[in-house]
């Protein structure tokens, strides 16, 4: 990988079609080539950063190897975390994976070094597909019948709601030889379109394998899988080394919801929004790799004890000082200093105040997409904290539930005005300071069917609300997110859309 990709990149950009395959695709064109190119200046000085991170990179791989076979499986309904997995695959006895849990995790593992050993010799046909998902399913007893074959009964997708209900996600190509013959188009065309640039290409063939969902069941895993696959074919051999799928169960929410609004428009439907998603997965993971080789650096000249510490919060985000001193049998005392001057050198990060101080390392924090605070006639108000300076809230949409019958815009927006609802909020500091935000008027568009708000600036706290960044001195900030109107009674529910860091 050099810097023609990224000129060839600018240049095809100018001829390639606004289709791929048999999706319409219309992007952003500087947007788009801004992340690829981004990604591909990385990628760029690779060769250079692996041959001299050996050691490092060594243990990088060990600890996403751990983090995606987790994540992966938890996706799916897993309740293995990552230390649970990595006692798995390090002590990994056949005979005694009773659990299904267990047995997902022990295939996808086995399944995930098989890529990663022999991508090169791995390619994209039918019956490699078909070998892969019958070593995902390898040891699991319940999905004996199917592994290794297309399903053969309907497999739409569906996600719970909170009272036990369902929802359809998207549908699914209907199995038998609707989707034999989807499949063996969607490799015809991975093998003979040369138009179509390689991390789109790889985000496309990722999207439409799990729209046909080909097999009973494993697709979202497989996928997954796949994904990295095609990446380490097209020489994007970092991915080795940080956990794709990690940072897709963070952005869990956001990526079901992607596929949902994509799928909605099928057949022909514009693939743009799950590129993007896809492109912007890889830059927050690559930019995850770059802070860690960083601090990793930093971490060479540390003594056996200090490496012992780093090492112990780099497998256990969160701990705290005594569970450290406790776990490595080292003095507490001795543990606090070694943190105290750990954290000022930038190895470590520190969140929290008092008992709750815990600590990650420096560089690791990661963004939660698309939550939801909810607020109501019984619960008009919700606390949130900061622990530290790296840490935020961006509000980016705001959703409204009328708690009446309505059919026409004008029947809840003239409703909405009478309720006069505004969101106020407040900052209390570790100092005791508070600071209160301008009020957030809700106040959605009447051309808008649906009474959502989509707001053009997210609001971001404490950015958005201080006149300068707050000082270390001011965390922990207590955060309190208030729904006021001029009526005892509201006539809508609130739901507050976010992301936190």
């Amino acid at each position: 990988m050099n810097y023609n990709r990224i000129l060839a990149y600018q240049i095809v950009s100018f001829y390639m079609p606004n289709s791929i395959y048999t999706f319409n695709f219309a992007p952003n064109w500087m947007q788009l080539t801004n992340e690829i190119s981004q990604i591909d200046r990385f990628d760029a000085s690779w060769t250079t950063i692996e041959k001299r991170e050996g050691q490092t990179l060594k243990q990088l791989k060990s600890i996403a190897t751990t983090r995606s076979v987790g994540a992966s499986t938890r996706i799916e309904g897993s309740r293995m975390t990552d230390d649970e997995v990595e006692v798995l695959i390090n002590n990994l006895d056949i005979s005694r994976l009773e659990e299904r849990d267990q047995q997902e995790v022990a295939s996808y593992f086995e399944t995930m070094e098989l890529i990663a050993e022999s991508f090169k010799d791995i390619d994209v046909t039918e019956n490699n597909l078909k070998h892969l998902h019958n070593s995902l399913m390898k040891y699991s007893t319940k999905d004996a019948w199917h592994k290794g074959n297309y399903k053969q009964h309907s497999n739409v997708v569906q996600a719970g709601n909170p009272d036990g209900s369902t929802y359809v996600i998207f549908k699914t190509t209907n199995p038998g030889f609707a989707t034999e013959d989807a499949i063996a188009n969607l490799i015809a065309w991975y093998k003979n379109d040369i138009e179509t640039l390689p991390l789109i290409k790889a985000a496309v063939f990722v999207y439409d394998f799990l729209s046909i969902h080909p097999f009973q069941d494993g697709n979202g895993r497989l996928s997954r899988l796949l994904g990295t696959l095609l990446l380490l074919k097209y020489g994007y051999s970092w991915i080795q080394y940080v956990s794709f799928e990690h940072e897709i169960e963070n952005r869990k929410t956001e990526y079901y919801k992607i596929l949902m609004e994509c799928q909605r428009q099928r057949p022909g439907e514009d693939v743009y929004p799950w590129v993007m998603f896809f492109l912007d997965c890889l830059k927050n993971i690559q930019n995850q790799l770059i802070s860690k080789l960083e601090v990793q650096k930093k971490s060479g000249k540390l003594t056996l004890r200090e490496k012992k510490i780093y090492s112990f919060v780099e497998n256990h985000t969160g701990s705290k000082s005594g569970e450290i001193a406790k776990k490595l049998d080292i003095p507490l005392p001795t543990v606090k200093r070694i943190i105290a001057d750990m954290v000022q050198n930038k190895l470590l990060a520190m969140h929290g105040a008092g008992a709750a101080t815990n600590y990650s390392i420096e560089g690791t924090a990661t963004i939660k997409k698309d939550l939801v605070i909810r607020l109501t006639n019984d619960e008009r108000r919700k606390e949130l904290l900061l622990t530290n300076q790296s840490s935020s809230i961006e509000i980016k949409s705001i959703i409204l539930t009328p708690l009446f019958e309505w059919s026409n815009p004008n029947e809840w927006s003239s409703q909405l005005t009478k309720n006069g609802l505004y969101i106020k909020v407040t900052c209390v500091t570790g100092t005791a300071s508070t600071i209160k935000a301008p009020p957030i008027l809700i106040n959605p568009s009447l051309y808008h069917f649906r009474p959502t708000i989509i707001l053009s600036q997210p609001i971001n706290i404490p950015a958005d609300i201080w006149e300068k960044v707050p000082y270390k001195k001011d965390f922990p900030i207590q955060v309190t997110i208030a729904l006021i109107g001029a009526k005892e009674k509201f006539d809508f529910d609130v739901m507050l859309v976010y992301d936190e860091a």
